[in-house]
């Protein structure tokens, strides 16, 4: 298994823990620290992570360029999207959305691109910020897949948490461009 820097705190400074994940749960994710040659080390740090699917770091600060222009415009697309989200700017994310969007949140929920802007306009859910950790795109012909890890924090119904989320969102080459189709989103 690769490793790859998980790029986040459980605190913000001046603040309350903003995750409701349990630390038993985080540290289960983690691996072993390096430690200089001799010495042995079973505590994990917050700093390391192991995936199952072993994805390569897709951080802006050490990403290496995907190697075909449709993974680049999708990876592209998918960041675009989160960025559009923080800032709540629903018109933008409307239009990289394909008409029959449906969003599959942790719990299960479906909703339909409707459903969801118009919660996302009403502050019902709010993005405050995702930390890519990784992310890995498969193109087949029009469509495409995309996979990545973050840590998202958001406020949800009035519930504010963070939350190490592993999205798989489909896209679709449409009139020129990648929209988003489908995205199931669950805990890591």
């Amino acid at each position: 298994m690769e490793r790859i820097t998980l790029p986040f705190l459980l605190r913000k400074p001046g603040s309350a823990l903003l995750a409701s994940i349990s630390l038993a749960a985080v540290l289960a994710a983690c691996t072993p620290a390096a430690t200089s040659p001799g010495a042995e080390s079973n505590e994990p740090t917050l700093s390391q992570a192991t995936t199952s699917e072993s994805p390569s770091p897709m951080n802006e600060d050490s990403s290496s360029p995907p190697t075909n222009s449709d993974e680049a415009a999708v990876l592209e697309v998918n960041r675009e999207r989160s960025r559009l989200l923080v800032e709540q700017r629903t018109d933008e994310l409307d239009d990289l959305l394909s008409p029959d969007f449906v969003a599959v949140h942790i719990t299960g929920y479906e909703q339909t691109k409707a459903e969801w802007l118009a919660q996302i306009r009403s502050g019902q859910m709010r993005y405050h910020d995702f930390q890519e950790v990784s992310a890995t795109v498969t193109i087949d012909g029009d469509s495409a897949v995309a996979i990545t890890r973050s840590l998202v924090d958001a406020t949800i119904y009035g519930s504010r948490g963070a939350w190490p989320l592993e999205s798989t969102t489909t896209y679709v080459h449409d009139g020129g461009t990648w929209k988003a189709q489908h995205s199931r989103a669950r805990t890591y």
